[in-house]
């Protein structure tokens, strides 16, 4: 049996899923950029990945600084397209080649 999820978990699956089902509502040519920028959101240290599990302030500060992500970028009919940097794009070509 899988092991129980705390409520943050569940709060931060809750908003990564949110984050996926947005990203269907762009344009398709741009989708990966969105889908890049939300991963190194979620996972790269510099932006909050691999918070430990009892570091509840931190967990709840970066899922209000993900609700107002949501909010402004994914959200918001206006926004096309997403630049994602270099280092980025280099970081998600990394993370991909190590999961092949």
């Amino acid at each position: 049996m899988a092991p129980r999820l705390t409520q943050a978990q569940k709060d931060v699956l809750s908003l990564y899923r949110r984050g996926l089902r947005l990203i269907r509502t762009k344009p398709v040519q741009n989708r990966i950029n969105f889908l890049i920028y939300l991963r190194h959101a979620f996972q790269h240290p510099s932006q909050g990945g691999g918070i430990r599990q009892r570091d509840f302030s931190a967990i709840d500060y970066m899922t209000r600084r993900g609700n107002r992500m949501m909010e402004q970028i994914f959200e918001e009919k206006g926004v096309k397209d997403i630049h994602v940097s270099k280092d980025v794009v280099e970081w998600y070509q990394q993370k991909q080649h190590a999961a092949s």
